[in-house]
């Protein structure tokens, strides 16, 4: 029988288990670049408005055309 999944009971052994898994991590390789994230996001969300407008103003065949020309 295998003691994955089971909790300790004893909560100074569970903080001792926890403390030895964790890795120390270069803070500066840890660091989030949120500006990328942010700018990512927001261009995502662009191109879907503007796939939405496109779709609605024209059809699928609006975009399955500039899709062919793009590839083509």
């Amino acid at each position: 029988m295998t003691t994955i999944g089971t909790r300790l009971r004893d909560s100074r052994d569970a903080r001792r288990i926890e403390s030895t898994r964790t890795e120390p991590t270069d803070p500066a390789i840890a660091k989030t670049p949120y500006w990328l994230l942010w700018s990512t996001g927001i261009g995502a969300v662009v191109l879907a408005l503007v796939a939405f407008v496109l779709w609605g103003t024209g059809g699928a065949g609006t975009l399955f055309d500039m899709i062919v020309a793009l590839c083509g």
